[in-house]
């Protein structure tokens, strides 16, 4: 071992620590995507951006079975992201987090079409979601 690390620390080895808003934005951020990493009931939040590109890509074409399966998987991350919004310093806004609120209620809709729309919806909210919860300060 080094003699560094056996050294006692003096104020002139103290690490630098800042305190100012950006510094305490970009924690806040990692510790938001901890979170949603660390959390059992969401899904990896790789799997989720994969969803979305599925969903929202510039070819996204689906089939009844994919809007069967992709419909409560987005649906878990919006409950989970909503759960989360209301938290001090989450960085969703209140207004976003209410106006998505109403989707946690809707019933899957049983026809193709309207299920599609419901889906694309859904995506839509949960990608806007996570651009402020996520969002990375100026």
């Amino acid at each position: 071992m080094s003699s560094s690390f056996l050294a006692p620390r003096t104020a002139d080895r103290l690490p630098i620590f800042r305190n100012d808003g950006r510094t305490v934005a970009l924690v806040l951020v990692g510790l938001r995507e901890q979170l949603l990493l660390d959390s059992p009931e969401f899904p990896a939040l790789d799997a989720v951006f994969d969803d979305l590109e599925v969903v929202l890509g510039e070819h996204a074409v689906l089939a009844i079975g994919e809007v069967e399966n992709l419909t409560p998987r987005l649906h878990a991350a919006l409950r989970r992201i909503i759960h989360v919004a209301p938290q001090n310093g989450s960085g969703v806004r209140p207004e976003t987090a209410a106006a998505s609120r109403g989707l946690l209620t809707e019933r899957f809709p049983d026809q193709p079409l309207p299920a599609l729309a419901h889906l694309r919806r859904l995506a839509m909210t949960v990608s806007n979601l996570l651009d402020e919860l996520l969002e990375e300060p100026a």
